[in-house]
């Protein structure tokens, strides 16, 4: 009869280390298997008003009306019918320091386009990633100064003050540092104003004419999910609501209600 021999169980003719480790083995092989299998996925959701959308009044036109017109439309808040809220940025942002060949891979640069027609920015509110090229277009027969301000504390900084004066003109900026840049004509047309969001991190969305987004290809993670909606007298930082959220292998519904 075999003796019994430290590391082995009485009964079986294998050892109970080389158990554990078979068993440890195909645990993480499972947890590699799963971590493939949840890859990017899609983030998306309608933002609504809580409440009623305010009724702002028309900007009176007080210089070029010739090209301006009598009055243009404030922007500063719309909303469909059934309350889907326009132009709310919608980011996600790691709760977690990512890993270090995360961090040391940068999005890739996009690209953006300000217009400005019939004495108005279009689009009022965009979203894009640093280094990202901005191309400024001036599509009026007036002289527009396109100033770029970056908001934050105390003051405002400036980023770029462009000086427009030739209809069909086509100027490109680069955005080189993260955060909300405010954009003003300082050639007397005191009414225009449009935002620019500049994110280090590519996994945001701006809401449409329905309040929908949706955002691409976002890692498995835990995150903060910001929506920003522009100030509605024009003065401050603008009106936020944030909240955790957890991204797995799924797609992720994020409805919000906002409050203006």
């Amino acid at each position: 009869m075999r003796s019994p021999r430290l590391g082995w169980a009485t009964g079986f003719d294998r050892p109970l280390a080389l158990v554990g480790t078979v068993a440890l083995l195909g645990a993480m092989v499972t947890t590699a298997r799963l971590a493939r299998a949840a890859g990017p996925v899609v983030v998306e959701g309608t933002v609504t008003l809580d409440g009623k959308c305010p009724q702002l009044p028309p900007h009176k036109i007080t210089k070029d009306a010739s090209v301006c017109g009598a009055e243009q439309a404030n922007e500063a808040a719309a909303a469909s019918p059934d309350g889907g809220l326009r132009n709310v940025v919608v980011s996600l942002r790691p709760t977690k320091a990512p890993a270090p060949d995360a961090a040391a891979s940068a999005p890739p640069p996009g690209h953006g386009t300000i217009d400005q027609v019939g004495c108005l920015y279009k689009p009022h509110v965009q979203a894009l990633t640093v280094g990202s090229e901005l191309t400024l277009l001036n599509n009026d027969r007036v002289l527009h100064n396109v100033h770029g301000n970056l908001q934050g504390n105390p003051s405002p900084v400036t980023v770029f003050n462009i000086a427009m004066p030739i209809k069909g003109q086509k100027l490109p900026t680069k955005l080189t540092r993260p955060g909300i840049i405010r954009l003003q004509c300082d050639a007397g047309h005191t009414w225009m104003s449009a935002w620019v969001h500049v994110f280090r991190e590519p996994t945001f969305a701006v809401t449409d004419e329905r309040g929908h987004f949706s955002i691409p290809a976002v890692p498995p993670g835990e995150y903060m999910i910001e929506y920003w909606h522009e100030p509605i007298d024009g003065v401050g930082p603008g009106i936020t609501k944030t909240a955790r959220l957890v991204v797995g292998a799924k797609p992720v519904r994020a409805d919000a209600r906002l409050a203006l």
